[in-house]
């Protein structure tokens, strides 16, 4: 995430008045500024774990598109067969395909279709490690911009217009923005 005490600089918090009293304050703006910027981009900056769960897998079809970008890892793929049986696949040998496009792929084996599932909803589940391990310096910067309009303005609403966020926000955040429909 966003070191505190680069947040404490951003803000041009005096350690003089600085006790540490709003430590929790600013490290919950930082994660607000990084879900927003998510939320902006469509991209996960947020290193975690992420679920897909599947209805059964794609007929006719042989990828699967993920629904988060960046994906580091495929951690875990299971279902249930088409006799009821909970089933888990090889991840070592499924293919992620997550060249430069808007959301990456998985693929099954070569030479292999993907295994048919019992006609029952939620029959599948990927599970994926996504995000990044280190924030890109744009994304920080975004992110810190954001943290200081939160911090200024506190309050829903006040007596003097606040306006919307800094534009350089969207600037900064532009390069990973992906574009959506609905």
């Amino acid at each position: 995430m966003i070191d505190l005490a680069l947040i404490k600089k951003h803000l041009r918090l005096d350690s003089s008045f600085d006790d540490g009293s709003e430590d929790d304050f600013l490290l919950s703006l930082a994660e607000a500024a990084l879900k927003l910027a998510e939320q902006i981009t469509g991209t996960c900056f947020i290193a975690r774990e992420e679920t897909l769960v599947l209805d059964g897998f794609p007929a006719g079809s042989t990828l699967i598109e993920l629904e988060w970008t960046p994906v580091q890892n495929i951690t875990l793929v299971e279902y249930t067969d088409a006799q009821g049986i909970s089933q888990e696949l090889d991840v070592a040998t499924l293919r992620l395909d997550a060249r430069k496009r808007v959301y990456p792929v998985l693929l099954p084996p070569f030479g292999q279709s993907w295994p048919r599932t019992i006609a029952e909803p939620e029959s599948v589940t990927i599970t994926a490690e996504v995000g990044f391990d280190i924030l890109p310096a744009t994304v920080r910067s975004a992110a810190l911009l954001i943290i200081g309009h939160l911090y200024e303005n506190r309050e829903a609403s006040t007596a003097v217009n606040v306006g919307e966020l800094p534009m350089g926000v969207f600037m900064l955040l532009n390069h990973y923005y992906i574009p959506r429909i609905g």
